[in-house]
């Protein structure tokens, strides 16, 4: 069966709706906390200025990280490419995917977006998140059966098995 692509794209800045909102709030409560004190101190706005960058900083990373995220998704594995500077990729083979599951938030569904959680066999990473994910209802069930496609597939006589009791007996040092 020849490879073919699921899913190919960057998840949507949907999924970081929460840091906007979190970050317009403590926006709002620093420009209380400047009000409140102006009968008291003078304005002072390399301060405020301060603040708002550092607010502004803090708000903008996850957007640049979502921005610099990729994934792709094919029959056989799926494949994350993130970083910014220092780039990282990863992937992880479809035959350790135990279970899929979507998740769709009421601020992504405004949006036609949700989050998939896999849970894997793999122990340097149990569970996996891709979140702002478009379309993710058919994604999943494209997803699921790719998955049981490798479930059914059977294991090659010839797989190599290092717990084989004739193979570490003939090649033990």
């Amino acid at each position: 069966m020849a490879n073919q692509v699921i899913f190919s794209g960057a998840p949507s800045q949907a999924c970081n709706l929460p840091a906007l909102l979190k970050g317009s709030a403590v926006m709002a409560i620093i420009g209380c906390i400047h009000l409140c004190a102006l009968s008291a101190f003078p304005l002072q706005w390399h301060v405020l200025l301060a603040q708002a960058g550092a607010v502004l900083i803090g708000v903008s990373f996850p957007f640049v990280k979502t921005a610099f995220t990729r994934i792709v998704i094919d029959t056989t594995r799926i494949t994350w490419t993130q970083g910014i500077l220092h780039r990282r990729v990863s992937s992880l083979e479809l035959s350790r995917v135990q279970r899929i599951t979507s998740i769709h938030p009421w601020w992504l569904r405004l949006f036609g977006t949700a989050t998939i959680i896999l849970t894997t066999n793999d122990v340097a990473h149990p569970v996996r998140r891709l979140p702002g994910i478009r379309n993710a209802d058919q994604i999943c069930k494209r997803l699921d059966e790719a998955v049981a496609m490798h479930r059914e597939r059977p294991v090659p006589a010839n797989t190599f098995d290092p717990n084989a009791p004739d193979y570490t007996e003939a090649h033990s040092i």
